[in-house]
């Protein structure tokens, strides 16, 4: 009977806990090792992206190059976007693995975070593939049957178009450093994390949130790179720790439930 009974309250305090306890029986451990690796994954997938523009030498995306010479420059354009896509969805699984870690240990903090974060990556998602809607009008710039007073009217419509995803990105690297923000909020009150990610999630999302700020208010600043650069550190960081997690046993999430 004194067995059952001790048996009955472990069950009851996995319950209260929200289940974020992975033993060799909990198939949370391998939804926290597969977040994990999906924040790293994202992370390493955004810096191929840098790397694919850094080697050719790919011009900014607001740069007329994009336009004019569009055609020599499609291939490494192309694989740059799908590396960003590829990135941006890694990423929303890591969030959604953080949000099922942290929603016992702050309820609020973790919801508001993964809802933040999770809208400005659906934005950021939207305008990755910016070259489905250049593409055909570089390729209108180009042709040789194109009559000289229609460029300046493609250059314009190349400008609405840029300037449309322009926004679109600005609007998603502010949001998602505001969710990180929000995840570090609630790391506090799960101890697993520790204090120093718990600091450095904090400080990457405010940094990013900041860098983003400017941004908006300095359309030409290279700060909004710096709050790209803050997400990538937070995932790859927190997908570490994230991974971590689900190799331990008997890992309480919580301190105080709140």
């Amino acid at each position: 009977m004194a067995i059952s009974s001790h048996l009955d309250s472990s069950a009851r305090r996995d319950i209260r806990s929200g289940g974020s306890r992975p033993t060799e029986q909990d198939p949370d451990g391998q939804l926290y090792r597969w977040g994990g690796i999906a924040g790293l994954a994202g992370g390493i997938l955004m810096l191929g992206a840098g790397l694919v523009v850094g080697a050719l030498n790919l011009p900014d995306a607001s740069d007329p190059e994009t336009l004019i010479d569009f055609a020599n420059i499609e291939s490494g354009r192309i694989a740059e976007h799908f590396l960003y896509l590829g990135a941006l969805m890694l990423f929303a699984l890591h969030i959604s693995v953080l949000h099922r870690l942290l929603i016992p240990a702050h309820r609020p903090a973790a919801l508001f975070g993964t809802v933040m974060a999770g809208f400005g990556l659906v934005i950021l998602a939207a305008s990755s593939l910016l070259h489905v809607a250049t593409s055909p009008l570089a390729d209108l710039y180009a042709a040789s049957d194109t009559p000289p007073e229609d460029l300046a009217a493609i250059e314009y419509a190349w400008h609405g178009a840029q300037s449309v995803f322009d926004t679109m990105l600005a609007t998603g690297v502010l949001l998602v450093p505001i969710g990180i923000v929000l995840f570090g909020v609630a790391m506090r009150a799960a101890p697993a994390f520790g204090s120093i990610l718990t600091a450095v999630t904090v400080g990457l999302g405010s940094v990013g949130t900041i860098c983003a700020a400017i941004a908006i208010v300095d359309p030409g600043s290279w700060l909004s790179a710096v709050s790209v650069l803050a997400i990538v550190a937070f995932h790859m960081s927190a997908g570490w720790r994230t991974w971590k997690l689900g190799t331990e046993e008997n890992i309480d999430i919580t301190e105080t439930a709140a």
